[in-house]
């Protein structure tokens, strides 16, 4: 996101594959459910404190880093 991937026509490839027989009528969902996920990381990378990530990282302190990503896909922000 932060180096415009995509302005050039690349895209991102999902696993989808059909995995019961289901009716026609919900059989697009998989699709329509991981573009919404897909989305909604796209949402949290946005929202990330890119100067509190980056002092994790400076510090190596890899488990506040993790808590710190965990914490923004469960939306519970800082704390």
């Amino acid at each position: 996101m932060r180096h415009g991937y995509g302005k050039n026509g690349e895209v991102v490839g999902l696993d989808v594959k059909a995995m019961r027989t289901q009716p026609f009528d919900k059989s697009y969902l998989h699709f329509k459910h991981s573009k919404d996920i897909f989305l909604a990381l796209v949402e949290v990378c946005h929202r990330l404190d890119r100067h509190e990530w980056q002092a994790y990282r400076e510090a190596q302190d890899y488990e506040g880093l993790e808590m710190c990503i965990v914490r923004n896909l469960m939306g519970l922000g800082r704390r």
